[in-house]
């Protein structure tokens, strides 16, 4: 499975995932190749991606998760990184439901 996390400074890749693992506003979830076609809204929270000889941990700030069904990811968000570089006074006072 292909994955990418797109801010507007950055993108991660994964081009060889076998699942991945993120917290939506309405609770976590998985997604494994072949899955279904969906759109979800993401809260600030951990993505973890296992890959076939490791797990990686990254935090995103919210946004939006697509999987076309076709073992395709995208996941556009305003920040990642890992979970220890974010300053937690930072992104206190972001939530998921949070207007710009």
């Amino acid at each position: 499975m292909k994955i990418k996390i797109v801010t507007p400074y950055k993108i991660v890749e994964f081009s060889n995932a076998k699942l991945i693992v993120f917290k939506t506003v309405e609770g976590e979830m998985g997604v494994l190749d072949k899955r279904a076609p969906i759109i979800a809204k993401l809260a600030v929270s951990d993505v973890r991606i296992k890959t076939e000889s490791a797990e990686e941990t990254f935090k995103v700030i919210g946004g939006f998760m697509h999987c076309d069904g076709n073992d395709n990811v995208v996941i556009l968000t305003e920040d990642v990184g890992r979970p220890e570089d974010f300053d937690p006074h930072k992104i206190a006072g972001k939530t998921e439901f949070q207007e710009s």
